[in-house]
């Protein structure tokens, strides 16, 4: 058989076989997956990498899709509730591929919300319980950053970003786990979280992270020129309170924000209450533990309104 016939069988039974699954290659998938692909390679890799969690919590159902990672890879989310409740909880896991349990967490909350419809009512709830695929599922354990090794914590457009962000790496960390990127919003994955924001407008925001065990928090605080109402600030500043005596396993830190952060572009520059959840241990056997420890905090979040946010008459 000639090496063009050869050729040709090859690329046929590459097409025949569905995207190529999540590697080490340096080169990314030209074909996007499906969520149930997605879902596929999540649960081998759960598997290969020995979690002994429980696989049925993975699962494609009801799943929505907004754009795709640098791999190809479906970036999902799921929704339940009234849009227009004015009560809108924003729920972003797996930002950093290699902490572990906030993949567990982000997909355990969307089972726990299905079987939980009355927790919809009243409110508006979106999860993306996987916001960077491609640091879930390469390496033999994941990576912090996304497919171009950037870190999707550090690349949103925020007003320090060009002036500071590369700056602060080059000075102070050098990693590439913590690498911004030379753009501020170049990934498809800080595009995605922008894009759940603008869409659907929360009126407070989780990311799941780990292993500090701590519960951080960015939002209007009434000093420096905020300008937001007094009784907005009020209400953020109630929702962190009971955000704080509803998560007693968490030590309460405020890291202050980074150029490019979640922290800084939604808390800090948008005004809304942001809250970083960093689960204690990357141990992928204590997953269930820390998600049974979080369900009261977790359900306070949702439930507990914030005031309309206005801009202040100053």
């Amino acid at each position: 058989m000639s090496q063009s016939i050869l050729g040709l069988a090859f690329a046929l039974g590459t097409i025949m076989a569905g995207p190529v699954a999540a590697s080490d290659s340096d080169t990314p998938n030209t074909r996007e997956s499906t969520v149930e692909e997605l879902i596929t390679e999540v649960k081998s890799a759960v598997k290969r990498r020995n979690y002994k969690w429980d696989l049925s919590i993975f699962s494609a159902e009801g799943f929505k899709v907004r754009g795709f990672s640098v791999d190809k890879k479906p970036l999902v989310y799921f929704t339940c509730g009234d849009k227009d409740s004015g009560n809108t909880s924003l729920i972003l896991s797996a930002v950093h591929g290699d902490e572990v349990n906030p993949l567990y967490f982000g997909f355990r909350l969307v089972e726990w919300m299905r079987a939980r419809p009355e927790m919809c009512k009243g409110g508006f709830v979106v999860i993306a319980p996987l916001v960077n695929p491609d640091g879930v599922l390469r390496y033999s354990r994941g990576t912090r950053t996304n497919f171009n090794k950037i870190d999707v914590n550090r690349n949103f457009d925020t007003p320090d970003f060009a002036p500071r962000a590369m700056k602060m790496w080059k000075e102070k960390f050098r990693s590439r786990r913590y690498y911004p990127g030379e753009t501020a919003a170049s990934e498809p994955e800080t595009q995605f979280q922008k894009w759940l924001i603008d869409e659907f407008k929360p009126q407070k925001i989780m990311s799941i992270h780990a292993p500090l065990n701590v519960l951080d928090y960015d939002g209007p605080t009434g000093i420096g020129g905020d300008e937001f109402t007094k009784s907005y600030i009020e209400s953020c500043e109630s929702l962190k309170s009971a955000m704080k005596k509803a998560t007693p396993s968490l030590h309460f830190f405020a890291y202050g924000i980074f150029p490019g952060s979640l922290g800084n572009y939604a808390g800090k520059q948008k005004g809304i209450p942001t809250f970083t959840v960093e689960l204690p241990t990357t141990d992928p056997a204590l997953a269930g533990h820390y998600f049974s420890e979080l369900e009261a905090g977790t359900r306070l979040f949702i439930t507990q309104a914030v005031s309309q946010k206005q801009a202040s008459a100053k």
